[in-house]
């Protein structure tokens, strides 16, 4: 800006130096100079304009960027999730094959195969879906591909044992250790499957973690950056307002010179020449005001720009926060809804509050049941310590969980809150199946299982848990009543006996166990009370109880309802889908643990007949036995009379068969006892090489009468053991030996060492086939099994001498080549064995 006044030479002299001081002390010229140093630069007016331009870009950035990574957390949560369902399913589908291959095996109906058949189709869909799902997680496919061998490793099992069962080998199909292979493939395959969804399950939480901080940094940035340009907007208003004043200031002073110089006209008329320059200076600050003024205006607009930009950041602040799926809340100092958006606005309705009525009122005085909660404590403590407190929490009147997150400013608090029900339903019903499956299989003993079962419902998922049975007679009985109180399971036990159940209503228990299918009733009314009550007194019961929410499951298993499992819910739970799918699977583990002890039950049964059998009828043989040993005796020496040689010869035949059917009469008897747990051990000294000296006597005979070559190296030395024991188990393999040996030799290896004797019985007879090895220590399994067969016996011999042995603290093993002959071993220990009761 120019002066407003320029020293000029006067003929006047003093007058114009008078003139010059009195102008250059004027308040116009001191006015003008402090306009000029008031007001902004034109650069500075511009560039205040463009920063809050520049802020709402920077908003719009961020909040695209947090936008995309929400979505794109959210798109693998997903993902994980498909993951875990698709192995619950590939995993029940197993379920269903080996369930269906075991029918088969035990009825031989083919009806049993189809769930087999249909869960190797829906298997190779899961593999697949589960393959594309996992695409790009290495450590995943890794696993599904030890998934994918160990299906068809086990369905390699089960198709085996069908084609056994086809083929009448029932016994080979029912094996136990072939059984115990697929339980170990089985097993390995629920350990991969819960590792692959442990990893997902991890990776959701990750991902949730994730989520939620990029939702919340979003909302802090966001917010941060909205407030800055709000506040450098009002300093931009502030400064532009300040110049306006002064400008009105100015201008006001300025008329008041005018004027004051229209006064003093008179009196300056001997300065015209200065005046008139002084009158060119003012009409240039003139039009540097006007210039000024300009720029005022244009920078009011900038400013109010600036403030459309604020508003507009807010606005749209306020839609983010509005569409997060996240219950979102902002307070003030004082605690005041400053925001809410429709997530919040849904959880406060089922407080019973208005969400649209509460912006402007503090929060403990409209949402009473706040007061004095945990929310409360928290909040209270992240606005104190100006930190942010995450934390889960369970709110009974809602039956729900929340995961809570407040983030605490200098003069507000967001909070933020999402519904974790079901993840939490969904980790506690995995626990619960979890225990619920390790102790159904602790124990046949199926009553004392599912009371541990039932006081594993009460608590989370129920707050009453009752077990129903179907009896033999098709009578149904209550086995089992829980509850966390002990206490009240008595009280539930005499009201049972004074309102006994109605099993043939047309609802309830019955109606379950006669439909097999499930009830649930999510909220329990009044009249729903009124209608199932017996009298006024049942009535006052049962709304003294408070049930609220049930469901009844069918338990069933191989197609028969066992049973029903009733479910009381805590007041305030309702029970939906999710939890009657969570009771339907812990209601068929259990039938399948009852049906299981059942048939155990039942094959124990049978075995204890068919032993008690065996020896009954043993002994009835012996008697009959005995009196022919004892009559050929008589003749033989002659009591009745001389016999000729053709007599001898036909009573020693009588007398070799009399001893070959009291051998296997023996045989079976030992059998039975040592089935039944009665074969009591002996322990002495023995002296090995008598012992063997003494068998190998007993079998030379029939050994020559083949014409085989019969070698025995006999051992030194003696071990303490049940010497008749271990000469019945030698005798055993001498004879098989000689029995099935045509031509060539049996020996016998005994050997005795500091761990106890070893004795190899070697032949060169037929042999046996590699898949028959173990077979032939199995009751009643022969090598020839054809009608035909060359060796006579009842297929116990091998039985009894593995028996006798692992009674003794030892084994027999074999080894065999078809046509080259076997060797059977029997190993002992040299320490001490109990022996068990008789």
């Amino acid at each position: 800006m120019r002066p407003l006044a320029v020293a000029r030479k006067s003929p006047r002299g003093t007058s114009d130096r008078a003139a010059q001081q009195r102008v250059n002390a004027s308040p116009l010229n001191q006015r003008s100079t402090r306009l000029a140093l008031s007001l902004p630069g034109l650069a500075q007016r511009r560039a205040l304009a463009v920063v809050p331009a520049l802020l709402v870009l920077v908003i719009g950035a961020l909040a695209y960027d947090r936008a995309k990574s929400v979505v794109a957390d959210v798109n693998e949560v997903n993902r994980s999730h498909a993951v875990i369902e698709e192995s619950d399913l590939l995993l029940t589908r197993a379920v269903d094959a080996e369930t269906g291959q075991r029918a088969y095996l035990l009825t031989g109906d083919t009806v049993f195969l189809d769930p087999y058949r249909g869960a190797r189709k829906d298997i190779n869909g899961y593999l697949d879906s589960l393959r594309l799902l996992t695409q790009r997680e290495p450590t995943q496919r890794a696993r599904l591909d030890a998934i994918e061998r160990l299906v068809g490793e086990r369905f390699a099992l089960l198709e085996l044992g069908i084609r056994q069962r086809l083929s009448g080998e029932m016994t080979v199909a029912i094996n136990h250790e072939r059984l115990l292979a697929g339980k170990i493939k089985m097993d390995q395959l629920r350990t991969e499957l819960a590792h692959l969804q442990g990893e997902e399950r991890m990776l959701v939480s990750e991902r949730h973690a994730e989520e939620q901080r990029s939702v919340r940094n979003a909302a802090i940035v966001i917010g941060i950056v909205a407030v800055l340009a709000l506040i450098l907007s009002a300093l931009i208003n502030l400064t532009f307002s300040r110049a306006v004043e002064e400008r009105e200031v100015t201008n006001a002073e300025l008329r008041a010179v005018n004027l004051d110089l229209k006064q003093q006209s008179e009196q300056l008329e001997t300065q015209a020449v200065e005046m008139e320059s002084q009158a060119a200076e003012l009409e240039a600050t003139a039009e540097d005001l006007r210039s000024t003024n300009d720029q005022l205006n244009v920078a009011g607009r900038a400013a109010e720009a600036a403030r459309a930009a604020a508003e507009s950041a807010r606005l749209q602040l306020d839609r983010v926060m509005e569409n997060l799926p996240d219950a979102t809340s902002v307070f003030d100092s004082d605690w005041r809804f400053t925001f809410i958006n429709p997530a919040a606005k849904r959880i406060l309705a089922l407080r019973g509050v208005d969400g649209d009525r509460v912006i402007g009122k503090v929060v403990w005085d409209e949402v009473n049941q706040l007061k004095g909660s945990r929310f409360e404590t928290e909040a209270r403590r992240a606005a104190l310590a100006q930190r942010v407190v995450e934390y889960e929490e369970y709110v009974p009147e809602l039956d729900v969980w929340l995961d809570n997150t407040i983030i605490p400013a200098s003069d507000m608090v967001m909070t933020f809150t999402r519904d974790i029900t079901r993840r939490k339903r969904e980790q506690q019903g995995a626990e619960l199946l979890s225990e619920a499956s390790r102790v159904l299989a602790s124990t046949l003993d199926y009553e004392s299982t599912l009371e541990s079962v039932a006081r594993l419902a009460v608590g989370d998922l129920a707050e009453w848990c009752g077990v129903d049975l179907v009896q033999a007679g098709g009578a149904i009985r209550q086995a089992v009543v829980a509850h966390v109180d002990e206490e009240k399971i008595k009280w539930a036990r005499e009201l049972n006996k004074l309102y006994p159940p109605d099993y043939s209503g047309p609802a309830g228990v019955g109606q379950v166990i006669r439909t097999g299918q499930p009830q649930i009733y999510p909220e329990i009314s009044d009249e729903m009370l009124v209608a199932a009550a017996r009298d006024e007194q049942h009535l006052a019961i049962m709304r003294e109880l408070q049930i609220k929410s049930a469901m009844i499951v069918p338990m069933i298993a191989r197609g028969r309802t066992l049973g029903a499992l009733t479910l009381i819910g805590r007041k305030g739970r309702r029970y939906g889908d999710t939890d009657l799918a969570l009771a339907m699977e812990i209601a068929t583990r259990a039938a399948i643990a009852i049906d299981n002890a059942q048939l155990y039950r039942s094959a124990l049964a049978a075995s204890e007949a068919k032993s008690a059998f065996l020896a009954t009828m043993s002994h009835e043989l012996r008697t009959p036995l005995n009196a022919i040993i004892g009559y050929q005796s008589l003749l033989r020496e002659g009591i009745d009379g001389t016999l000729n040689q053709s007599q001898l010869g036909q009573l020693s035949r009588i007398r070799a068969s009399a001893d070959h059917l009291l051998g296997l009469i023996d045989e079976i008897l030992t059998f039975s006892r040592v089935e039944a747990g009665k074969e009591v051990v002996r322990l002495e000294d023995e002296d090995l090489r008598a012992l063997v000296e003494e068998t190998v006597t007993m079998v030379r005979p029939m050994a020559e009468h083949k014409g085989l070559k019969l070698v025995a190296e006999y051992p030194e030395g003696s071990l303490r053991t049940d010497g008749g024991k271990l000469r019945q188990i030698l005798l055993n393999l001498l004879s098989n030996a000689v029995k099935f040996t045509d031509k060539g030799q049996v020996t016998l290896r005994g050997r005795r060492d500091e761990n106890g004797a070893e004795f190899q019985i070697s032949d060169t007879g037929i042999g046996i086939a590699p898949e028959n090895l173990q077979r032939i220590f199995e009751p009643f399994w022969q090598v020839e099994q054809s009608s035909t067969r060359r060796a006579g016996g009842t297929g116990l011999g091998l039985t009894v001498s593995r028996s006798l042995a692992r009674l003794l603290g030892g084994d027999v093993s074999v080894e065999s080549t078809p046509g080259a002959g076997s060797t059977f071993t029997v190993t002992l220990p040299a320490q001490d064995v109990e022996s068990p009761p008789g």
